[in-house]
């Protein structure tokens, strides 16, 4: 009987698993997208004046390749977060889950290196660097540096949740919740 108790615990805690691991994926896309979304759409126009003249400037995304590298980076973590969710869902064998693993990691460090060049583009742009004579410049589009800062946190929390999903899966794959012998949700 002990047997049985401790068999039909060990199926709950493996169902309660890959509801979490479920989830956290719904999760990570949705961060991902939403961190993509807000960088991609982020752009500022503003006019300072320059003696008589008036001068206009514009901010974008795409003027910086770190920020273009952090939209391209959300958007591969989205899709592929996506993808996952459904065989996540439909599939059960060992080689799935080994493949889990394995992007699971590889996303969230691609995450991590997009949202550290995005962090220290960001930190000039609010700064400056005074050694090579490079003024900050979020005191003149402050609405831009702010939804950088957005994004930036949504990624960095995108990053955390592949981090999660790359140790649950690693549970899956090598604890006691094989995939191959997993209960289905």
């Amino acid at each position: 009987m002990g047997n049985a108790v401790e068999a039909h615990r060990s199926s709950v805690s493996c169902r309660i698993a890959r509801v979490s691991e479920i989830m956290l994926r719904a999760v990570a896309t949705l961060l991902s997208i939403a961190g993509a979304l807000v960088m991609a759409k982020n752009k500022q126009d503003t006019s300072i004046l320059i003696g008589a003249q008036e001068l206009t400037m514009h901010a974008r995304h795409t003027y910086l390749e770190a920020f273009v590298f952090l939209v391209y980076a959300n958007g591969i973590a989205a899709i592929y977060c996506f993808m996952s969710l459904l065989i996540c869902c439909f599939g059960k064998r060992r080689v799935i889950s080994a493949l889990l693993f394995l992007f699971d990691q590889a996303l969230a460090y691609l995450l991590l290196a997009a949202a550290a060049c995005s962090t220290e583009a960001s930190y000039i742009a609010k700064r400056g660097e005074s050694h090579v004579g490079w003024n900050e410049v979020c005191s003149s589009f402050k609405h831009f540096c702010d939804l950088v800062a957005v994004s930036l946190v949504l990624t960095f929390l995108s990053m955390l949740a592949f981090g999660g999903l790359a140790i649950m899966s690693s549970k899956r794959l090598f604890g006691h919740c094989r995939a191959d012998s997993s209960a289905s949700v």
